[in-house]
């Protein structure tokens, strides 16, 4: 069985790549953020290892919070792609809709982390999440007909 790419279809590797290092960006910013306040003494070695969030203080709490909420749309986009890819779509629009999502996300993530807008942060996972949902739809209705 060979499977091969379809060359055309390399343009998936760039919103991949933006949410992937995203994810670690995230994963970084809030184990520096936990580790920091440990030493300082600012947080308990013990609230930290049984991750009991009701003692966190609450930027340390967003930042593991908004890691812990790149596994889960996110995901199904990354997913998404690897069947556009495997389907060879390379449509302008397909393309568009997916760095618009790694915008959305990127915004709700900066939203998140400063938790100072509910209401921009509510603006930026919803669209993220419609535009996910339309694209799923898109692509399995399209794969039907």
């Amino acid at each position: 069985m060979n499977m091969r790419i379809n060359m055309d279809t390399n343009w998936i590797y760039g919103p991949i790549l933006i949410i992937v290092l995203h994810i670690f960006a995230l994963l970084i910013y809030a184990a520096s953020k936990r580790i920091i306040a440990v030493r300082k003494k600012q947080l308990d070695y013990k609230v930290v290892q049984n991750l009991d969030y009701r003692a966190m203080p609450e930027d340390i709490l967003l930042a593991g919070r908004s890691y812990d909420n790149q596994f889960q749309q996110p995901i199904l986009f990354i997913v998404l792609l690897g069947f556009i890819a495997s389907n060879a779509i390379q449509d302008t629009t397909w393309i568009l809709a997916a760095w618009l999502y790694v915008l959305l996300r990127l915004w709700h993530s900066i939203e998140h982390l400063k938790a100072h807008n509910l209401k921009r942060r509510t603006y930026a996972f919803g669209l993220s999440s419609l535009l996910l949902l339309f694209m799923w739809l898109a692509f399995l209705v399209s794969r039907l007909v």
